[in-house]
């Protein structure tokens, strides 16, 4: 567990903004056309790496996925 003593650590709750790839995806999801797993698991992976280096980048010290992987919210 991280801890300091010296000042108050950060984190954020909730859900963050997709992105339009994600977004498209989804949407596609729900119409039930057909999409392509592998190719929305590796855009998947590679925006929650975007995010959590942003949030890393910003200095919070807890980081998430942004709840990037759930299917709504």
């Amino acid at each position: 567990m991280k801890r300091s003593e010296e000042r108050i650590l950060t984190t954020h709750v909730g859900s963050l903004i997709r992105p339009p790839e994600l977004i498209e995806f989804e949407a596609a999801r729900s119409e039930r056309r057909g999409i392509d797993t592998a190719a929305y698991l590796d855009i998947l992976r590679d925006r929650v790496r975007e995010v959590a280096a942003r949030q890393l980048e910003t200095g919070i010290d807890f980081i998430n996925d942004g709840e990037y992987g759930k299917s709504s919210w």
